[in-house]
């Protein structure tokens, strides 16, 4: 019996060392993102996102745009949960980034092999490679370093009009153009950094209104008149879809100054800020729509 107890004995220390081992690896070092899975399904790594483990409790985010900071407890062998998590704002990070930090709020598991670290949880699961930078990365976001924040202008009521739907044929008028039949409204909001605000309306007989307006490249108003059967396949999608059955707001507050989409279709406005939460017959239609706006865009620029 007492040989069993040593043995048991023996096995937990190994153990505890193990981990100690482990976990010391993690702490102080930095791990790029590789992989990335969520609901079982693998999301393309489309930007650079480093993860630095600046101390036992601490660790740093680098995303596209913004830096985050926040809190972490490892328990047990290979137990962690995040407990805090705040970004800078910028501007507005890639869909991946905003991905990425959407699942590290799932994860509760680490397993470390070597200089592979994955953090899973339900329904995702995170793979990091140490990066080749990671002593200069802790330097350059040591907490005692300030955060050097771009200065923006802000853009105020007078400035924006977010969301708001207007009569887009009173403008179509002062214009002289003719725009007929149903259409569809794309507003992109300004945020704290350089997204353009502008809005984009889309008339079945292929006229489009553009107004550019906060930090837009484009300023003012510019109609452009579009061969009909451009934009026959993006209103047949509106028509052939539910429109009507999508929630009005796809939002994820935990994320830090993204850049509002706002969609119209036959009076009902829709609210795009977190786009993974929105359903995929959404996001295509939101696609559609956002690939004809960046043909416009590039017409009117020439």
């Amino acid at each position: 019996m007492n040989s069993m107890k040593k043995l048991l004995l023996l096995i937990l220390t190994l153990t505890l060392i193990a981990c100690d081992a482990q976990t010391k690896e993690f702490i102080g070092s930095s791990w790029r993102v590789t992989s990335l899975e969520m609901e079982g399904k693998a999301i393309a790594v489309a930007n650079e996102v480093i993860l630095t483990v600046k101390s036992d409790s601490e660790f740093a985010l680098a995303l596209d745009k913004n830096n985050c900071f926040g809190t972490y407890v490892i328990t047990n062998t290979n137990e962690i949960q995040l407990k805090t998590l705040g970004c800078t704002e910028l501007c507005c990070d890639s869909e991946f980034s905003s991905e990425v930090t959407q699942a590290l709020y799932k994860v509760s598991s680490i397993k470390m092999k070597k200089d592979v670290v994955t953090l899973e949880g339900k329904d995702v699961s995170i793979t990091f490679k140490k990066h080749l930078e990671a002593k200069n990365r802790i330097q350059m976001m040591h907490k005692d370093k300030p955060i050097v924040e771009k200065k923006e202008k802000i853009p105020s009521e007078e400035t924006t009009n977010i969301g708001k739907i207007e009569n887009p044929n009173q403008q179509i008028e002062k214009e002289k153009i003719q725009g007929t039949g149903e259409f569809i409204v794309l507003y992109k909001s300004p945020c704290k950094g350089n997204c353009e605000e502008y809005t984009m309306t889309f008339y079945e007989n292929g006229v489009v209104l553009y107004e550019g307006k906060f930090n837009a490249k484009i300023q003012g108003v510019r109609t452009l008149q579009l061969a009909k059967e451009s934009i026959a396949t993006m209103f047949t999608s509106f028509q052939t879809e539910n429109y009507h059955g999508f929630n009005e707001v796809y939002d994820n507050n935990r994320i830090m100054d993204l850049q509002n989409t706002y969609l119209t279709y036959q009076g009902k406005k829709i609210q795009i800020r977190f786009k993974p939460n929105a359903p995929q017959k959404l996001q295509e239609l939101l696609m559609i729509v956002e690939k004809e706006a960046e043909q416009v865009l590039q017409q009117l620029k020439k």
